[in-house]
């Protein structure tokens, strides 16, 4: 019986500085000898090697060697020696910058700050009196020593050495188990000892636990189980040190065997810090007792909209959803159509500083594993109350476009309303639809109508609406592409269970792709979203919530182009618009999910931000793969906080233009200029300044990447999970014929720097890194001299710098003092390692085989246990002479 416990309650660390306690250092920080930042171990603690960032800083400190990192953890805010300036490094330019024919496409992810597109004046109507001119605590504990305000760094990258941590808010919980390496088969467990356990934290060190703290109950099982472990902590409250390289802990108790998929699930999401547990008290005792639909005085009286009888509104979604948070409707009119993007008005129940929301800012996102989801918010609101299920009245906030034949926009609406939603149809649902297949129609979800006179209109609006939207989105989407938007459609994979209900076991899976009725939706959100960024922008310039998406840096985009010449295709030029003319180019191509995940991997990746910290530090982005200027996240708000602050702004937004067009009075002294203060809108509850929103992008970003990284890792763990079932169903049933999964792969990532080569295996939609210095795998290690390899500590630690901000979206090193000159990347060259194969089993000669990217080869497909601790798919490469070995079909399904 699996042990693992639905969800812990974590407890923290909560260590910070009080300002006098330490008067030389603060000295030092106010002459800039001694500097504070957040620290950010690079790839693992084992490296050695850490970065301290801030937002007043023009370039990330580099932290080298474990002395220079011990007693300090990933996040922490610490004080910084900087070490003497001929010690520095010089920073190595990895933006992409345009030249030639490119600089207009690139001049359109520079958005103007005085105008929008259509010409629309951008005005700072609300004088931002909130604003505490501190972003983050190390930015705070910065002024409050007196720290300079800007640092000359003459364009080099500074190292230090870390003296202090001033704050430290950190997990007290963990789900580990014991380090490989820790105890011996036959050795004794000894209570003066203590002994690794390792958590799914590649950041993190191991932790120490003592023999003594360890149970003889436990003993003899202890490799077998997960264990919650507690970290010791001082009076003080901050954690205690085993030879100043292990943080200490007890066992609280046992958790799961290592072989549970359950409990490996659980301790991969501790590990990423996903809060499990349930809402508190505080938290769901905001949410009403019951869904009250305000009547027609009252909508009249707040401004709601009533749209049940003007708008026939449907929702799209994936057939498993239950927080259903968009709908869509359209009508045919004169010269071009109607069509409303209906959000459920989350934002209505979550009051700004209440406990529901403090509880959903700190989750950030919902986070979707393959067996369950974990809540931004409580199910009474994500899957009841705000969820759009068909056949009841929901509140909403709607966006009504006007728009013409040709998907021209011609006038907008945008407000709270009342809706209900007519039909529910999945996405296949309406694929089917598009495709003519109208029998689809009477197995679709009408909310409990059963009038057949009603039923037989309702299916027939339905069929009606969905191809209007199509045709509508097909217009829509072919503009974007105009403007050089990028879309991927690379296959995923899915698993199939016998109670779908009951996620436990996989008993299939399957690779699909994005199909039309994917991107009839996605559409009609990317409209609504950019129309809110701009109007939020429009009168709230500086605090506007923007997604916002880096141009790719120089050297990853120009070694793809190297990489696409070796196959014969051409790359012409460095902007969105080239890179949408190349997908457009090899969408027949055998390669074209392989380049498509290269070109992927070459992008930055998208943050969010607000537009006055954009213009602030003077490098105002849009948008590069959507090819926009603006762009923010409206339309999910049950499962993305950033959407929720997105529809408060909007809701301040609309009313500053009601009382600037002088068609509402709010009974305050409001003149309505240039400057007028927060208090004079109704609104103003839900006004939040511009420090306090770059907190919370910064937490959403951070909560983001932990969500993407679970949720990869689930869908790791599931297919080795089927695997192992697959080995089993085959060597039960083929007494002869041994399980060897061989499988066609194409090299879609080199790295000669790090060892590294990726495989990607299209049957199975599986990417897996390799390591030359694998012991698993066929060839004997590498050779040759790998002249891509720069050996240069200089240029080896700038790259890891350069690879580290472009994986987590930083647009760190990138605002130096003018005239300060950057040292520029070295050219791109072919990818490439040289691998050893050992001797020909037939002809007895040595083989040795250069890997280049896109070049195809088999594999046998296995499983690993990664450098962080939990299995993921893995591929033995096969040596030349048996790359025309017989494949074997990978069965889809165990039944």
């Amino acid at each position: 019986m699996d042990e693992t416990p639905n969800a812990v309650k974590q407890l923290y660390t909560d260590v910070e500085y009080t300002i006098g306690s330490n008067p030389e250092m603060e000295r030092q920080v106010k002459h800039g000898c001694v500097v504070i930042g957040r620290l950010r171990v690079y790839s693992s603690y084992n490296s050695g090697l850490a970065f301290v960032r801030s937002g007043a800083f023009p370039a990330d400190v580099v932290v080298k060697g474990y002395g220079s990192i011990n007693r300090f953890l990933h996040n922490d805010v610490v004080a910084v020696q900087l070490l003497p300036m001929e010690q520095w490094e010089d920073v190595v330019s990895g933006e992409l910058e345009p030249d030639g024919d490119d600089k207009d496409e690139f001049r359109t992810m520079r958005p103007d700050s005085e105008r929008l597109p259509d010409g629309r004046r951008i005005t700072r109507w609300i004088r931002d009196t909130t604003m505490n001119n501190r972003k983050n605590r190390e930015m705070w504990l910065a002024e409050m020593m007196s720290a300079p305000t800007e640092h000359n760094w003459h364009g080099k990258k500074p190292s230090g050495s870390v003296i202090a941590v001033l704050e430290r808010k950190h997990p007290l919980l963990f789900v580990a188990r014991l380090a490989d390496d820790a105890l011996s088969s036959q050795e004794v467990i000894q209570d003066r000892r203590f002994y690794r356990f390792k958590v799914f934290d590649q950041l993190l060190p191991h932790i120490a636990v003592f023999g003594r703290d360890i149970p003889f109950s436990l003993r003899e099982s202890i490799r077998e189980r997960f264990y919650l472990l507690r970290l010791e902590t001082t009076t003080g409250g901050d954690i205690v040190w085993a030879e100043s390289r292990f943080p200490t802990a007890r066992i609280i108790s046992t958790f799961g065997s290592v072989h549970s998929l359950r409990a490996n699930t659980f301790a991969i999401c501790s590990a990423h810090h996903i809060v499990t547990d349930d809402f508190s008290e505080e938290a769901c005792n905001c949410i009403p007792d019951r869904l009250i639909i305000p009547n027609l005085e009252e909508m009249k009286r707040t401004g709601r909209r009533d749209l049940r009888r003007e708008e026939f509104v449907c929702s799209i979604d994936p057939a498993t959803a239950r927080d259903l948070d968009d709908a869509l409707s359209i009508t045919l009119l004169p010269g071009g159509y109607r069509v409303g993007v209906h959000i459920a008005d989350v934002s209505h129940f979550v009051s700004p500083g209440s406990a529901l929301d403090e509880e959903g800012r700190a989750r950030a996102t919902s986070v979707y594993l393959v067996d369950r989801v974990y809540h931004m918010l409580p199910r009474k609101l994500s899957e009841e109350y705000c969820s759009l299920h068909p056949g009841s009245d929901k509140l909403a906030f709607s966006a009504i476009f006007q728009l013409d034949l040709n998907g021209k926009l011609k006038g907008e609406w945008f407000g709270k309303s009342v809706i209900r939603n007519r039909c529910r149809l999945s996405y296949d649902d309406a694929q089917r639809i598009i495709d003519g297949n109208l029998t689809t129609l009477d197995a679709l979800d009408y909310g409990g109508v059963t009038d057949r006179r009603e039923l037989s209109q309702l299916k027939e609006r339905v069929a009606t609406s969905v191809k209007h939207l199509f045709d509508l989105a097909s217009k829509l989407r072919a503009a974007s592409f105009e403007r050089g938007r990028l879309a991927f459609s690379t296959p995923e994979i899915g698993f199939h269970f016998e109670d779908i209900s009951n996620p436990t076991h996989p008993i299939g899976f399957n690779v699909h792709r994005q199909i039309e009725a994917n991107w009839l939706v996605e559409e009609f959100m990317l409209l609504a979203n950019l129309r809110v960024a701009q109007k939020i922008v429009q009168y709230l310039p500086d605090q506007a919530i923007l997604r916002v998406h880096p141009p790719p840096k120089r050297v990853p985009f120009e070694q793809l182009k190297v990489s696409l010449a070796r196959v014969n295709i051409e790359l012409k030029g460095r902007s969105n618009k080239s890179l949408e003319q190349l997908l457009n180019s090899v969408r027949d191509h055998p390669l074209r999910d392989e380049i498509s995940i290269m070109v992927k991997n070459t992008l930055s990746l998208a943050k969010y931000c607000t537009n006055g910290e954009n213009f602030t530090n003077k490098v105002p982005l849009g948008h590069y793969a959507l090819g926009l200027e603006w762009y923010t996240h409206f339309t999910s708000p049950i499962r993305r906080y950033a959407d929720i602050i997105v529809h408060r702004q909007l809701l301040c937004a609309l009313e500053i233009e009601s009382i600037v067009k002088g068609k509402h009075r709010t009974g305050k002294t409001c003149a309505g200029a240039v400057g007028m203060e927060v208090e004079c809108l109704d609104s103003a509850e839900f006004f939040t300044s511009t420090y306090e929103v770059m907190n919370i992008a910064d937490e959403c970003n951070e909560n983001k990447r932990a969500a993407d990284s679970v949720s990869e890792a689930s869908l790791k763990l599931f297919f080795c999970h089927y695997l192992k079932s697959l080995r089993s169903l085959w060597v039960s049933s083929n007494k002869e014929d041994p399980f060897i999964p061989r499988v066609d792969a194409v090299v879609i990532s080199v790295a000669p720097e790090k060892k590294v080569l990726m495989l990607y295996a299209r049957v199975v939609g599986i990417s897996v890194e390799i390591s030359l210095k694998s012991k698993t795998q066929k060839f004997v290690a590498e050779s040759g001299n790998n002249e891509n390899r720069d050996e240069s500590n200089k240029e080896e630690t700038a790259s890891l710098h350069s690879e580290i901000r472009r994986k987590r979206g930083s647009a760190t090193g990138g605002n130096h003092r003018g005239g300060e000159r950057q040292k520029s990347p070295p050219r791109a060259q072919e990818a490439k390692i040289t691998i050893n194969w050992g001797l020909h089993p037939q002809t007895n000669e040595k083989v040795e085989e250069e890997i280049k990217e896109l070049m195809m080869v088999s594999a046998v497909l296995t499983i690993k246990r990664n450098v962080k601790g939990y299995e993921e798919p893995d591929m033995i490469m096969d040596p030349p002479w048996l790359r025309d070995e017989k494949r074997m079909a990978i069965p889809t399904s165990l039944v």
